[in-house]
């Protein structure tokens, strides 16, 4: 039997494929421009990017300025189209002696072979311009964007949408002044979450008890190590835990394991447990019958 999942994602990518979307005139633009405008006019392939095909040609126009393109303004095509933009360049071929750089049929391969490394030098040296631009999270190319995060020292999950992937890149870097308070993590888990979560300092939601203080089990058995309340808070989700999967509720761990002081503990509550009432004995030694609600 055929996963309907799979059926659905399937249908899905045909319905991508088979989009029509009508092409924009882009003669006349830079070609950075001239790619923005391709992509906000829908063109994307398989892996969502849209497939452009530069090719350099010698013109009378500005470098890097859109000079003719394929497919025509004004057509419909498919989404998954490739454009070809032909951009006005100078070619590299002007550095050689006359003999090689006179454009006749003998020199054509000689100039076209330098095409190609002159695209990897340009595409090379324009992501090098464009340094400033990557390191903001508003403005960096999506896929730039885990990257960044390594630098802030950021996780950033595989279900985010790109906006909250942005949105945590840009607000994080502001809280680092205030990394170990509780203005700090009320505010990380605010964007995980979507909601408040209650933080309550310096209380924790069971008093450790000995077992044996006078006996001879031993005064030093207890069942929680000593705790400082001055270094313990309770993080309270005012959801139910059963509104979380596992692997969320493994996620709000982590984000307060990254955000906490070293030397804190912390304990991690669910709206539920507020609800908790008191325990009533099913069975008693020494009465005749078991309790009628058992």
């Amino acid at each position: 039997m055929v996963d309907s999942a799979n059926m659905r994602g399937g249908a899905r990518q045909a319905e991508r494929r088979s989009r029509k979307v009508i092409v924009p005139e882009l003669t006349g633009m830079r070609l950075r421009d001239a790619e923005i405008v391709i992509a906000q006019a829908g063109f994307a392939a398989a892996d969502g990017a849209p497939n452009v095909q530069v090719r350099y040609v010698e013109a009378y126009a500005e470098d890097f300025q859109v000079v003719a393109q394929t497919p025509m303004r004004g057509q419909l095509v498919d989404s998954a189209a490739a454009i070809e933009l032909q951009v006005a360049r100078q070619s590299w071929s002007r550095f050689l002696p006359q003999l090689y750089s006179m454009a006749n049929e003998e020199n054509a391969l000689l100039q076209q072979f330098l095409w190609m490394f002159q695209q990897i030098h340009d595409r090379t040296a324009d992501t090098i311009d464009r340094v400033p631009t990557l390191l903001k999270p508003l403005e960096t190319d999506a896929q730039y964007l885990p990257w960044l995060a390594s630098w802030l020292a950021l996780h950033l999950e595989t279900d985010w949408t790109e906006t909250q992937k942005r949105q945590w890149l840009r607000v994080a870097p502001s809280l680092y002044n205030q990394r170990g308070t509780r203005q700090s993590l009320a505010t990380l888990l605010r964007m995980y979450l979507g909601y408040d979560a209650e933080i309550r300092e310096n209380v924790w939601p069971f008093e450790p008890f000995r077992v044996g203080v006078a006996s001879e089990i031993g005064v030093s058995s207890t069942i929680l190590p000593p705790l400082n309340l001055a270094h313990c808070f309770v993080v309270h989700l005012p959801m139910p835990d059963h509104h979380f999967t596992n692997e969320q509720i493994v996620r709000i761990h982590r984000v307060i394991l990254a955000e906490k002081p070293a030397h804190t503990m912390y304990y991690l509550t669910f709206a539920q447990a507020d609800s908790v009432t008191d325990a009533t004995p099913f069975l008693t030694i020494g009465d005749d019958a078991l309790d009628p609600e058992s």
